[in-house]
């Protein structure tokens, strides 16, 4: 909707020694000991953004309850790219969220609306909404003043202007955000505990609308200035609020590599670089080959492997589905997959059963796909809890955490007796032999089978999708090797586990095959002006493990640590190369390597988590990554239709 320019006087913060002081009173308990809920919103222009920081990390704070004197609960701040600092002590953990894809620009009016909800952050800034976590569920005791335009925490200061600053003991719904964003706000308002308008123009006191109580005290010497602000109204329009500014966010993007940003870390040391970070590599093409004559792209889906983390892929491919109206296996040429991200190339192109024509149909939808990891996840991560209570101690740490019968039930579900052979378009999904010790390829096309190298091994002819689910999702220290019978090898059987142990992001490899499958059909070597790649993480871990922590570490501490680490280390090592790869050719690329590749919070690495909460997180960000970057995957669908 329109804005609507209401002319008021606010303060001005100098960034040096002005702030408002309202006390160490609570606020109607809002804010207080073991408050569960609570609502903080507002309209805030910042002039400048400094790297300073409290000792939690907060940086440019505008709103605290925190000091170096008293105890503290909390602190909300703006970091040097136009994120939120949000600290809270919810009593476990004491660290800085910082959300945003800088939104708050400076010189510029921004609303803002923070929700804490027994542990669910939600935060409105302008257009966009982003979601956190934490892992208690109400504030700790504080006993610090509440202050506006400064923390005397370390006495970081704020350097802008602030107006309609509201408390609330609920948390506001998308009527009251509405209310908020539009201005119109009276004080009655049932749950208002404060409001500030900071509109006086002059004196040493600030009202609270809501009540006589809560004014606050100038310190230093604030200004007054007449301004106007940007209201919204009230009923924010759907579209708007799911899309936010990705126009203005693309339109800048030319012939360099574009890094597009979304939160999901809680790591204070990591936060600038760590907001939801996507990774949608676009490389252009310089404008003197526009007048070359186009030629079609060989277009290549890579998706790395994630267990239950396969959630954020699958969405976005869901995304390109409804977007294209099409299938994804008829927008590319080649689909490869490791473990989980194995099981969606497989799911993506098996044919659909009976059909009374010849004609070609998928089984599944992307949609389909994200089903199996939701409503499923907690199956084929199943964990007989009070079977191992009975076992020996031993049994439980040297045996895979998860038997196989559980996962192997729910993909026969999905795959049946289906061959790989069978399916619609060429896909091919990573395992290791263990028994060998080479890479074993499962692809669909029989002119690729090679059983006799002692170097690795195509398997096609005879082959079943379920088998192929299994190998590829063996993930060692989570389920045992997967045994497929063979006449190809003297003992008679694959032994396979997860190809994740040497290719986890299977891009480059699928790049390979795809230059095998343009020789072998007569057009030539592909070269990267002639790819589209499209790369689908699961997420980029950013778990800490400090020194002093890990130094005495033996084998059985370093077993799990030592899988994530090689796992999410081979990810970005192919990424990096490829990233090199099309940079090097960017005067002939355009638009042709799109890496989408999230930062994860150590409470989400684990691929097996499977609790509700964790699954409709990972829900939560694959709808940011959609929403903030939807034009970024319209350009990416259009070319797919090209």
């Amino acid at each position: 909707m329109a804005n609507k320019l209401i002319e008021q006087f606010v303060i001005t913060f100098d960034g040096q020694d002005d702030y408002i002081d309202f006390g160490r009173k609570d606020v109607s308990g809002a804010l207080s000991h073991d408050s569960k809920t609570f609502t903080v919103s507002g309209w805030i222009n910042p002039h400048e953004l400094s790297s300073n920081a409290t000792t939690y990390g907060t940086r440019n704070v505008f709103f605290s309850r925190s000091s170096d004197r008293y105890s503290d609960n909390f602190e909300f701040g703006i970091n040097e790219i136009g994120n939120l600092d949000i600290y809270i002590d919810e009593k476990i953990i004491k660290y800085v969220k910082t959300l945003g894809n800088r939104d708050l620009v400076i010189n510029q009016w921004n609303f803002f609306a923070i929700i804490f909800n027994q542990g669910e952050l939600t935060v409105y800034i302008n257009q966009n909404e982003y979601l956190e976590f934490y892992r208690g569920t109400s504030l700790n005791k504080a006993t610090s003043p509440i202050t506006l335009g400064a923390t005397l925490h370390n006495n970081v200061y704020f350097k802008g202007q602030l107006a309609h600053v509201s408390v609330w003991n609920c948390a506001c719904d998308q009527e009251k955000i509405g209310m908020l964003r539009s201005g119109n706000i009276t004080g009655n308002e049932e749950g208002l505990v404060a409001y500030w308008k900071l509109d006086e123009g002059g004196g040493k006191t600030v009202k609270n609308l809501v009540g006589n109580s809560y004014q606050g005290n100038l310190q230093g010497n604030p200004n007054w200035e007449l301004t106007q602000i940007p209201f919204i109204g009230e009923t924010l329009d759907a579209s708007e609020q799911k899309t936010g500014n990705i126009a203005s966010s693309n339109a800048d993007i030319s012939d360099t590599t574009a890094t597009v940003f979304a939160q999901t870390s809680d790591d204070s040391n990591q936060q600038e670089d760590q907001n939801l970070q996507i990774q949608a590599k676009v490389n252009e093409q310089n404008q003197d080959n526009i007048q070359k004559p186009a030629k079609s792209k060989y277009k290549i889906l890579a998706i790395d492997g994630g267990g239950i983390r396969g959630i954020i892929p699958a969405m976005l491919l869901a995304e390109i589905e409804k977007r294209t109206q099409k299938p994804i296996y008829s927008l590319f040429d080649v689909i490869a997959g490791t473990s989980s991200g194995g099981i969606l190339a497989l799911g993506l192109t098996k044919p659909k059963s009976r059909l009374l024509d010849n004609s070609s149909h998928a089984e599944y939808t992307a949609e389909d796909l994200v089903c199996l990891f939701v409503e499923h996840g907690v199956e084929i991560f199943y964990d007989p809890f009070f079977e191992r209570l009975l076992k020996p101690i031993e049994d439980v740490l040297f045996q895979p955490k998860y038997i196989s019968t559980s996962k192997e039930d729910i993909l026969t579900q999905y795959f049946g007796n289906s061959l790989l052979e069978n399916n619609l378009k060429e896909v091919f999904v990573t395992t290791y032999d263990i028994e060998q010790r080479i890479p074993i390829f499962l692809t669909n096309k029989l002119e690729k089978q090679q059983i006799q190298s002692k170097r690795f091994r195509n398997l096609c002819a005879g082959f079943s999708l379920i088998d192929a689910a299994l190998a590829t999702s063996a993930t060692p220290t989570y389920f045992p090797p997967h045994r497929i019978a063979t006449t190809h090898n003297n003992n008679g059987f694959y032994t396979l586990v997860d190809g994740g142990v040497f290719a986890n992001n299977p891009a480059q490899l699928a790049i390979s095959e795809a230059q095998l499958s343009s020789q072998q059909q007569g057009n030539g070597i592909l070269n990267p002006e002639d790819i589209l790649l499209v790369s689908l993480g699961t997420g980029s871990l950013t778990k800490v493990y400090p020194y002093d922590e890990v130094k005495n570490w033996g084998l059985l501490q370093w077993s799990r640590p030592l899988l994530s680490m090689m796992l999410d280390g081979g990810n970005e090592v192919v990424a990096g190369e490829l990233e090199r790869l099309f940079a090097a050719n960017k005067q002939k690329v355009k638009k042709s390597y799109y890496r989408f590749q999230p930062l994860l919070n150590a409470e989400l690495e684990e691929i097996d988590n499977t609790t509700l909460k964790n699954t409709r997180y990972l829900q939560t960000i694959s709808k940011q990554i959609i929403a903030n970057y939807s034009q970024t995957i319209d350009n990416l669908c259009h070319l797919l239709l090209e």
